[in-house]
């Protein structure tokens, strides 16, 4: 495998070259072309890398996307001054059914081509994120591989992404794409069914009658029948050649309250009643270029839709939580000060509360809000080491200095001036080597991929005034405006949100 795209060589950002990362767009497309490695059963029980950091991102990205195990290890055998003969005398010396590497051009090429070829002048062309896969005939040797597969890494993606269909001859267009979107409604009031019901968690890991799951939801038969075929339809629920049901593996990790990965909770904020009021009247919205909804909609001042998204989403944030302290270089045997700004549920402070022990964690949010991260401090057994900051994260003292402070979906909320002003305040309450960490739907350039992030904008602008979804180029001008030196950004896992890591 060749390292992700890391754009052009600068001597300025970079004096040592060895040190330059990869770019937002090479981090994305690998972790999806990771992603896609996985789920075609690629598999490999050691991962080798070179030690130059846009070979470790990649490197990392990809054990994110496989479990994180196995981890990478470092080997200046793909380093950027390697020899391919000695790169492959030296892998040859390594216990390994299955072995991925991760180097840079030409090594990788040429290392390639020596295993297909005994007289190495066979060379396969590898792109950034490019992947290659041979097989050994017994020891590694020159000439005594098979090539597998060889693709470039937006072919890999294709095979998981799938492309749409071509139209038959004289099919034409489809409305479908548009029914679909406008009956999305009666979507979600299957699912709200399906949980209110708890249908998920009576079919559980069995395989279910109509019949049996009406006497385990108190529902008539055909009712239950009818929404279990629907849930059926949309992805939700198996159904075997005897009219029973059965759970996807998705519905069995996520929406089985018996699972402790249930996610469920988050229906109640997702769906709830407040949001919904926010998309009455998306023409308005769109008319006026922010929200509708009266006082500011969600960031209002103490707005209690607050309290319902720090209890439903909870389950949601906590592996992500886990994600981006696992990715944040700390010192475990110093003091950690760290402020996590309306921290709703409060599960990525005390996710870093729970991984280091010398960690003081300070919750910033609305005073009702606070019970909530109080809660899960409780619960987490860290609340001897959880403090509270009650009031506006634009005019409550901030208190510090802190080591790390937390922007966790905060910034998306709010215009690019408003955004700098709040970012000077925090970059005074920092330490002098403090660090901003901000977990962010961070849209491509094209600002409509990733999907989410790129869809993300219009639940900014049906509930706040000036709110948006920002790409990282404009998320890093934020950031240097008021007065950070580096940002970094990173992709804990192929879904869900990205981190950028500000240095004061």
């Amino acid at each position: 495998m060749r390292h992700g795209g890391a754009g052009e060589p600068d001597a300025h950002r970079w004096p040592d070259d060895r040190d330059r990362p990869l770019t937002e767009a090479g981090r994305r497309e690998h972790a999806r072309l990771s992603e896609a490695l996985s789920a075609m059963g690629v598999r490999f029980d050691r991962l080798l890398t070179s030690p130059l950091r846009r070979a470790r991102e990649t490197a990392e990205i990809t054990a994110r996307a496989f479990g994180g195990a196995p981890a990478p290890e470092v080997s200046e055998l793909l380093g950027d001054r390697a020899d391919p003969a000695g790169t492959l005398a030296g892998l040859a010396k390594i216990p390994a059914e299955s072995l991925l590497c991760v180097g840079h051009e030409p090594t990788v090429s040429r290392l390639a081509g020596l295993l297909i070829g005994r007289d190495g002048v066979g060379r396969i062309e590898m792109v950034k994120s490019g992947v290659a896969i041979v097989q050994s005939e017994g020891p590694l040797a020159p000439g005594r591989c098979t090539l597998l597969l060889h693709l470039r890494p937006g072919e890999i993606i294709r095979m998981l992404e799938g492309a749409r269909p071509a139209p038959t001859a004289g099919s034409g267009p489809s409305p479908e794409l548009f029914m679909g979107a406008l009956s999305g409604y009666q979507r979600t009031g299957a699912i709200e069914a399906a949980l209110a019901l708890d249908l998920f968690t009576a079919i559980g890991a069995g395989r279910e009658t109509p019949d049996v799951l009406a006497t385990r939801t108190g529902a008539a038969p055909r009712g239950v029948r009818i929404l279990s075929d629907y849930l059926v339809a949309l992805g939700f629920l198996r159904k075997d050649g005897q009219g029973a049901y059965a759970l996807t593996p998705d519905s069995a990790a996520f929406l089985d309250r018996r699972s402790p990965a249930c996610i469920a909770s988050a229906a109640d904020f997702v769906a709830s009643a407040e949001l919904r009021a926010a998309f009455a009247d998306v023409t308005a919205a769109v008319r006026r270029g922010g929200t509708v909804m009266p006082d500011q909609g969600t960031v209002g001042a103490e707005n209690p839709v607050w309290v319902r998204f720090a209890r439903a989403m909870a389950p949601m944030a906590a592996m992500g939580a886990r994600a981006v302290a696992d990715l944040v270089e700390v010192d475990a045997a110093r003091p950690l000060r760290v402020l996590d700004v309306a921290a709703g549920h409060g599960l990525f402070g005390i996710a870093f509360a729970a991984r280091y022990p010398y960690a003081q964690i300070t919750a910033l949010d609305w005073p009702k809000v606070l019970d909530v991260p109080r809660e899960n401090a409780s619960r987490a057994g860290v609340v001897d080491r959880f403090h509270t900051i009650a009031g506006d994260a634009f005019t409550a003292p901030l208190g510090g200095p802190y080591d790390l402070v937390l922007l966790a979906n905060f910034l998306h909320h709010f215009d690019p001036p408003t955004c700098e002003r709040f970012l000077g305040r925090v970059r005074g309450a920092l330490a002098p080597e403090g660090r901003v960490v901000t977990p962010e739907f961070v849209p491509d350039a094209n600002r409509v991929t990733p999907p989410f992030a790129g869809m993300f904008a219009l639940v900014m602008l049906c509930t706040t005034p000036a709110g948006d979804a920002y790409t990282f180029a404009e998320l890093e001008s934020m950031f240097r405006n008021a007065g950070f030196t580096r940002n970094e950004l990173r992709v804990p896992s192929p879904a869900g949100a990205q981190v950028i890591i500000s240095q004061r």
